[in-house]
């Protein structure tokens, strides 16, 4: 009984730590550079320097298209996004499509 109930619990945790190690890095290059620095969106923390925003450890759906809307929407167009495996040219350019608008630079008035 002790056997059947220990090996019962090392698959569930096997079966726990998979899941953990299915997480990966979320990569985006933004058309502008930012200096949003870290923000939260698609259920990942993003350092956003420059031109890049990473999140170094995100869950699976934080590289699909509703993901990619989501941190658009804060940082404005993407030339590419994705975690395993980039978004392509098509899904790109509806991400885009909610992309935030660029901030226009103002002059002070004398």
């Amino acid at each position: 009984m002790k056997l059947t109930l220990a090996t019962a619990c090392a698959v569930f945790s096997l079966g726990m730590a998979g899941a953990a190690f299915a997480d990966g890095p979320v990569t985006a290059t933004l058309e502008q550079p930012t200096n949003a620095g870290k923000l939260i969106a698609a259920h990942a923390v993003f350092r956003c320097e420059g031109t890049t925003c990473v999140a170094s450890s995100a869950p699976d759906s934080a590289g699909d298209l509703d993901s990619c809307k989501t941190l658009a929407k804060q940082v404005g167009r993407l030339t590419a996004y994705g975690q395993y495996k980039q978004l392509d040219e098509k899904a790109l350019a509806k991400c885009n499509a909610v992309a935030a608008a660029p901030k226009a630079a103002t002059t002070a008035a004398r």
